[in-house]
């Protein structure tokens, strides 16, 4: 009987810890999210589906910039080496090509229509 409590106990104890350090890993902020405001993209554009706003009052929702455009087309846009409907972006990507990818990665998973 004393075994059996033990046995129990330490399984119990396992999935616990498990469960701990699941919740420790689950991050509910994004790199790229993080990214996107801290390279200051939030000053020309929204996310309206994740609460990222922009002051300016005509600023481009990007809560679908997962939809119609590769990552590979996406990451040319931002350095400024692809024209998106005849037009460049205004200002080149300035961070890291690392977090140019993870920054793209998340837009490619913004695929809900805004209000």
């Amino acid at each position: 009987m004393k075994n059996i409590i033990s046995y129990l106990s330490i399984i119990i104890a396992i999935v616990a810890l498990y469960g701990f350090a699941f919740t420790l890993s689950n991050n509910d902020d994004p790199a790229g999210n993080k990214i996107f405001v801290d390279n200051k993209c939030n000053m020309c554009h929204t996310v309206k589906s994740v609460g990222i706003e922009s002051k300016k009052s005509d600023a481009s929702d990007l809560s679908n910039a997962g939809v119609g455009m590769n990552s590979e087309d996406m990451i040319k846009y931002l350095k400024k080496e692809m024209k998106l409907n005849g037009q460049d972006h205004k200002t080149a990507f300035k961070g890291s090509d690392e977090d140019l990818k993870k920054l793209v990665e998340w837009l490619s998973t913004l695929k809900t229509e805004s209000e």
